[in-house]
């Protein structure tokens, strides 16, 4: 089956970008941390101009977020200045079989980390242009969130304490905020059988586009992040 591109958005790109700069923050971090040498890694600037360079044959926004970008990342820089977590892990992916160990279920989190109390957190950085309690409680029943729960407390036994939510608002005036996510024990109870479905209902489409159902829906179709690879598909057919 062809995959569709995903169109560039400048959230998209944005959202690319400030995740490129705190990778090599906390890589970096990670390296002072255990002895190593910071320096194998780019600062988190140049993390920013190098992805924008390698990325702008795509699109011109990806140039014209550089300056936006390294600004916004300062500013989340100044504001956590104080932040005492030890790394553990920077994105670490997570696999597992699933469903009689049929499907492989893989998921790539932002950070993890230690507390001052030893306990360990699962991060996930997030780009915003808003922060409120909306903005948070959407992410209590998203599988992402779920997943992170079902890997920590399968990794890290009782040590594991949750999900962080990593939120950096990036329009100005710059804001910041962390914390973390509410749990849902019923959506995790059936998290294992909800991928076994959606397994199901892949294998049953085919390799035909035109057999699989159509979402129909204005927060899939028309995300945050712009237009769906098929929404032109979906919308005129093949």
């Amino acid at each position: 089956m062809d995959v569709l591109p995903f169109p560039m958005s400048p959230p998209l790109v944005n959202g690319s970008l400030i995740h490129i700069a705190l990778a090599h923050r906390y890589q970096r971090l990670k390296e002072q941390q255990t002895g190593g040498d910071p320096n194998k890694w780019f600062s988190p600037e140049q993390a920013i101009a190098a992805l924008a360079h390698k990325n702008n044959d795509e699109s011109p926004l990806w140039r014209g977020a550089i300056a936006h970008i390294i600004e916004a990342y300062s500013a989340y820089n100044n504001n956590w200045l104080a932040e005492d977590w030890k790394v553990l892990e920077v994105e670490n992916e997570f696999r597992a079989r699933v469903g009689a160990k049929k499907h492989l279920y893989t998921q790539r989190a932002d950070l993890v980390v230690e507390d001052p109390s030893e306990r360990v957190w699962i991060v996930d950085h997030k780009s915003a242009y808003r922060i409120n309690s909306k903005t948070l409680d959407q992410y209590i029943l998203d599988g992402q969130f779920i997943g992170y729960q079902m890997f920590g407390k399968a990794i890290y036994k009782d040590r594991f304490a949750g999900v962080i939510l990593n939120r950096i608002k990036l329009s100005h005036p710059y804001d910041f905020d962390r914390r973390p996510i509410e749990p849902a024990p019923a959506a995790l109870k059936s998290f294992l059988a909800t991928i076994e479905e959606g397994e199901r209902r892949i294998a049953a489409g085919g390799q035909d586009i035109d057999s699989f159902p159509m979402a129909l829906n204005n927060q899939t179709c028309y995300g945050k992040y712009g237009k769906c690879g098929a929404y032109d598909l979906c919308r005129f057919g093949v």
